[in-house]
């Protein structure tokens, strides 16, 4: 288990020059605090995603909307019996990939913890062989104060949709006392 909750880990330092980070700043601090409790000898949940896991690119067309795209190896521990991608796998990839995205729209206050899933619907198109190689788009729709939606694609590797998702969520920030940072909307 991680030494400390998220809530602690941004207590102190973590909101220091957050607003002045660029979005794909933002990913990959998230992403670098994600991976906290993931290093070699802790096997956890979620570990053999963020072993594997590379940040391809990051944009925010709106200041509430992003495009974050992942690359991923998929290993044989996420293979069903037939040797292909566990469809739970898939939804640990979502949510995720999807939760990170909202990094690149937040601020102190505002979605800095990734909230917590509400709904996480995934649509299965084709299968995955465990060992390909795939791309994880992930589209920040709308985000509001309460509230997110986020639009996933899993490609492979001649880039044909395998997987598709929606998931919503719900902000858990606690309030953020400096006066000088305030939420988005």
């Amino acid at each position: 288990m991680p030494s400390q909750t998220p809530e602690e880990m941004f207590a102190d330092k973590s909101y220091d020059g957050w607003e002045e980070l660029s979005p794909r700043q933002k990913v990959e601090r998230m992403f670098s605090i994600h991976k906290i409790g993931h290093e070699e000898g802790e096997d956890r949940f979620s570990s053999n995603l963020y072993k594997g896991l590379h940040l391809l690119s990051v944009s925010t067309p709106t200041p509430t909307t992003s495009l974050v795209t992942f690359k991923y190896t998929l290993p044989d521990y996420y293979a069903n019996p037939l040797g292909n991608l566990h469809g739970a796998a898939h939804a640990l990839i979502y949510d995720n990939c999807t939760t990170l995205a909202l990094a690149a729209v937040s601020t102190p206050g505002f979605w800095m913890l990734g909230g917590v899933s509400r709904v996480l619907d995934v649509k299965y198109v084709r299968g995955l062989r465990v060992g390909e190689e795939v791309t994880v788009e992930c589209e920040v729709v709308h985000v509001g104060r309460q509230s997110a939606a986020i639009r996933g694609v899993i490609r492979d590797g001649r880039g044909r949709v395998c997987s598709t998702c929606e998931h919503d969520k719900t902000n858990i920030d606690p309030p953020v006392e400096s006066k000088k940072v305030k939420a988005k909307l």
